[in-house]
């Protein structure tokens, strides 16, 4: 179901407060946290201490179904996802004024509503419509994708629409 709302949810309180709409509808997207100390404002377009949405530049590819986690230098990074297939693409958007897509090397295997995290200057990603069972991991020291040397241990892999959580 496509949606343009936007809710903090205070953990210690549980109070969820609605924020302004993001500008267009949406659906399957990915979405993270960025740390307080990453530069954003000219890129989100802070005012006045309130934050307003604001375009940025498209992707190289529109996706459906990506992934979404935060690098260790603080930019925001695309992984995966469909649009006339699925995709085996990693763009991280720079955090300069102009904020550009910066394509990173493909993944091993094309993915679509996969799990991913972020964790030790690496990109962990697993499952997917696609490659339920296969995981792999991007080093960002190394600038490259690895396959880890097994597979899932589930038969049937990890299902699309799973969530993510790192323990």
């Amino acid at each position: 179901m496509d949606t343009s709302s936007v809710r903090l949810v205070d953990l210690a309180t549980g109070i969820c407060t609605p924020q302004a709409n993001l500008l267009n509808t949406r659906s399957y997207f990915a979405a993270a946290g960025l740390p307080a100390s990453t530069r954003v404002s000219s890129l989100l377009g802070a005012q006045n201490a309130a934050w307003t949405w604001r375009v940025l530049p498209p992707m190289s590819v529109a996706s459906s179904g990506c992934g979404g986690c935060v690098l260790s230098d603080g930019r925001f990074a695309v992984i995966g996802g469909s649009n006339s297939g699925i995709a085996s693409l990693c763009e991280p958007l720079s955090s300069d004024d102009d904020g550009v897509w910066e394509p990173l090397p493909p993944m091993h295997d094309s993915r679509w509503l996969f799990t991913c995290a972020a964790v030790a200057r690496c990109i962990i990603v697993a499952g997917g419509a696609s490659q339920r069972q296969s995981t792999e991991v991007y080093d960002e020291a190394l600038g490259r994708w690895l396959r880890l040397p097994c597979d899932l241990p589930h038969v049937g892999g990890l299902e699309a629409h799973m969530g993510s959580a790192l323990l």
